[in-house]
């Protein structure tokens, strides 16, 4: 066991958080891709028109960060919670990891290794967004992922990194694909001839069990411009990143077909231009291939029908204002958008792949004292689904949060 502190360097342990009250209205089913979060926060607009409203309470956040130094080395780790976990039985909210990670520098953090769980390395940009899904579905690529990724400053302009991610997967994490591999009993390849609690049927459940093909990670990487001086606050940065895998049989006749081989990839750009003292402007577009849940795109990588690749291309773009010290204005479009023939033959049903999906959104921040915020947020939603129908809705949230 190493030592809890190392002599040679001063450091320093910090508690940090945030605690949230979100009141949440929405005109309709506006979270039909994860009904399991009803209506926390907005995905899309679903086929049910019945209203609903919520007090939430689960994005609040508690973290440890820790920092050590001699000068030139510099070593932080940060372990941070929220209370999105999968259920909310009974009122009884479990706490989520959302990074555990170390950051290393022999170089006073010109140069520094992360390992561990934090946001995606590319496409870093994301709006200023209440509303905690930041459009996952609605053009802003973003995900907190298991990660090793170098960065290195360059210059005082320009830095660059690469990186090896992939979503931390269980076993029944890519819902509704589910796929396993080849057995080695009698059930090879098919349905169990009896149930995995009887051993007589030589069925190799731990097998079955494990549903996920995809065992290779995303390689990716970013090179971004920060500007100085006259410049200061632009930012322009590209992106790329690339996986390859085969994938494996489904477990039920009918499902996505087996031995595909799937290209995964994302090539985009993010800007960020001061435009006067108190406007800006930010946003990114992209263009990719398969992207599912390492982009908080859950099932929107394959065609449910045919295994093909989705491609798609997505962006979002937003005004900040910041009217006062204490006052900020936000407006903002986000949009999805699916190439249409990579759809055709999705056997999917109402409120699942959709062929385009898209936001505006307004928000208002307000500095009340201290680390005490309060903000009114309106999503409108519209959603055109791969069964052709056609729906909108709207999400109006008032959310107050204190920062420690």
């Amino acid at each position: 066991m190493t030592h809890t502190h190392d002599a040679q360097a001063k450091g320093s342990i910090v508690p940090y958080g945030r605690i949230e009250l979100d009141g949440i209205y929405s005109t309709r089913n506006t979270n039909p891709l994860d009904p399991g979060q009803f209506n926390g926060y907005a995905t899309a607009a679903g086929k049910s028109s019945n209203s609903s409203s919520t007090f939430n309470p689960r994005y609040s956040v508690f973290g440890l960060r820790a920092d050590r130094t001699d000068g030139a080395n510099v070593i932080t780790g940060v372990v941070e919670t929220d209370f999105y976990s999968q259920t909310d039985n009974a009122g009884n909210i479990s706490p989520r990891l959302r990074l555990a990670f170390a950051r290393y520098s022999p170089n006073n953090s010109r140069t520094s290794v992360t390992a561990g769980m934090d946001w995606t390395p590319v496409m870093g940009l994301h709006p200023n967004l209440v509303d905690f899904s930041i459009m996952g579905y609605n053009g802003n690529l973003w995900q907190r992922l298991p990660q090793v990724t170098v960065r290195h400053q360059f210059s005082e302009h320009i830095d660059a990194l690469v990186t090896v991610f992939r979503f931390e997967r269980g076993l029944s994490a890519i819902q509704p694909q589910t796929q396993r591999r080849p057995f080695t009993g009698n059930g090879v390849g098919g349905v169990p001839p009896v149930s995995c609690n009887n051993p007589t049927g030589n069925f190799a459940c731990s097998e079955n069990a494990f549903n996920d093909p995809v065992q290779m990670p995303y390689t990716g990487t970013r090179f971004g411009y920060n500007g100085t001086g006259k410049l200061q606050g632009m930012m322009v940065a590209v992106s790329g990143a690339y996986r390859w895998y085969r994938s494996a049989p489904t477990a039920l006749v009918g499902g996505i077909p087996s031995g595909q081989d799937i290209n995964s990839y994302v090539i985009g750009g993010e800007l960020v231009v001061p435009i006067t003292r108190q406007l800006k402007f930010s946003g990114e577009i992209a263009y990719g291939q398969a992207l599912g849940v390492e982009f908080f795109r859950f099932g929107q990588d394959r065609n449910l029908g045919t295994g093909k690749p989705i491609r798609t291309t997505v962006g979002w773009g937003e005004i900040d204002y910041a009217h006062d010290k204490d006052t900020t204005f936000i407006a903002g479009y986000g949009f999805d958008n699916p190439l249409n023939s990579d759809l055709k033959g999705d056997v999917a049903g109402p409120d699942t792949q959709y062929l385009l999906n898209h936001r505006t959104y307004v928000t208002a921040v307000r500095h009340i004292w201290s680390d005490f915020y309060m903000s009114f947020e309106w999503n409108h939603l519209m959603t055109e689904w791969s069964t052709n129908e056609r729906f909108a809705g709207d999400n109006f949230m008032l959310s107050t949060w204190y920062n420690f």
